[in-house]
């Protein structure tokens, strides 16, 4: 069966997902000339025939697009100006000292950078005090939108599933 209207109307749900979170993205100021989850956020609509999928990607920021979404609350303690980050959030860090795998991945966020160890370090430790900020680019969209078009999904599906059987009687 061909799901033509179903597939438009999911691919319209995900192009709005996508426009609305890399709007927030920007508003929140988490772009830059080369952010990856900026640029490559987005999805893919697929049909077998009997079902329409949606999958979402995050290119190379796969592996830490809900704590960007989602924020991480920080283990507190921090002097000076600022605030504390990731309110509201289910992430945590446990304690300051930046750990292996924070460090490792702004390394590679700052590859290009000549940036220090010891500057790296530094800024580890800060966002482990702080915390991330909760940006919720894809959580809020997905879920607003999601719900409003699930009227529009099931008559999309409707629709398809009418053109069918109308083909079939012929």
């Amino acid at each position: 069966m061909e799901l033509i209207n179903t597939i438009q109307a999911m691919q319209n749900l995900g192009a709005d997902v996508v426009k609305q979170g890399r709007a927030i993205l920007k508003r929140k100021k988490k772009t830059t000339n080369k952010n990856t989850l900026y640029n490559d956020f987005g999805y893919n609509v697929t049909s077998n025939g009997k079902e329409v999928d949606i999958e979402w990607f995050f290119g190379d920021a796969e592996d830490y697009w809900e704590f960007i979404d989602e924020g991480v609350v920080g283990v507190g303690g921090f002097k000076g100006k600022g605030k504390a980050r990731g309110h509201g959030s289910s992430f945590r860090f446990k304690y300051a000292n930046p750990g292996g795998k924070l460090i490792t991945a702004l390394k590679k966020w700052t590859k290009n950078k000549s940036i220090s160890d010891k500057f790296i370090w530094g800024i580890g430790y800060n966002i482990k005090r702080k915390g991330l900020e909760r940006t919720q680019f894809f959580s809020t969209p997905y879920k607003k939108l999601g719900s409003s078009r699930a009227d529009d999904i099931a008559k999309a599906f409707a629709d398809d599933i009418e053109i069918e059987l109308k083909n079939k009687l012929k």
